[in-house]
């Protein structure tokens, strides 16, 4: 199959790329991006042929969708990374485009071409009517997603992120710092999670499609949604 990788350059797309990498199933990716990334640097040496980077600017998306070619052609499904803090992006409105406005615009092509699968990463406690912003983004583009009608969607709940990230993350960092390799003494509720346990799910998902499951919470079908829960009791062993 083709797949679609959006944010592939950050710290869960990264390790989507690995394992897509590997897989026989996925006969190529292709993942539009600002720079292009160094597959060696990131351990990717077998299979590297099977990624096409295309350098897209990303303020013009929209006429880049409706440019007709756009790389989503003969995909099934599109694993979207995409995300950003309030600090990095540098004020709200910045980051609502990155967390939001951009995933959606990028489903709408991505819809237009006939992708099947759209699989995500949103965050634990996504809610539109959340009182906190980040989570409110997250409950906003989960709604929008599901509004799309995709045949199949995934949408991933982690918690914090641990892994190393390219920009300094004052959460993840005192977590790490606290706890150490002790994060199971936190409730699985809010446990942080690697980067990888996040990635290995996306991808578990990814060729396990849930087209007849039934969400529980809103009771459409083709959507499943990952707790943070079970992201913090899975072993990678498992996958």
């Amino acid at each position: 199959m083709k797949v679609a990788v959006l944010g592939s350059t950050g710290l869960v797309g990264k390790n989507v790329l690995k394992i897509l990498a590997r897989l026989d199933q996925v006969s190529a990716v292709f993942c539009p991006v600002r720079t292009e990334p160094d597959l060696s640097s990131l351990g990717i040496l077998e299979g590297s042929s099977k990624f096409e980077f295309k350098k897209v600017n990303f303020e013009q998306i929209n006429n880049w969708g409706a440019s007709g070619s756009n790389g989503f052609e003969g995909c099934e499904a599109v694993v979207c990374c995409l995300g950003t803090t309030l600090k990095q992006a540098g004020n709200k409105k910045a980051q609502e485009k990155v967390d939001l406005r951009l995933p959606l615009s990028l489903a709408a092509i991505a819809k237009k071409q006939g992708v099947k699968h759209f699989l995500c990463v949103s965050a634990m406690g996504a809610n539109s009517k959340s009182p906190f912003f980040y989570n409110r983004l997250k409950g906003m583009l989960e709604e929008g997603l599901t509004m799309m009608d995709f045949e199949s969607l995934t949408l991933i709940r982690p918690s914090l992120l641990l892994g190393k990230h390219k920009d300094k993350r004052f959460g993840e960092e005192l977590m790490q710092k606290i706890f150490g390799n002790r994060t199971a003494l936190v409730p699985a509720h809010w446990r942080p999670v690697p980067a990888e346990t996040v990635a290995a799910h996306l991808c578990a998902s990814l060729l396990k499609p849930p087209t007849d499951h039934v969400c529980a919470t809103d009771g459409v079908k083709g959507k499943r949604i990952v707790y943070n829960r079970v992201l913090a009791q899975t072993e990678l062993t498992d996958f």
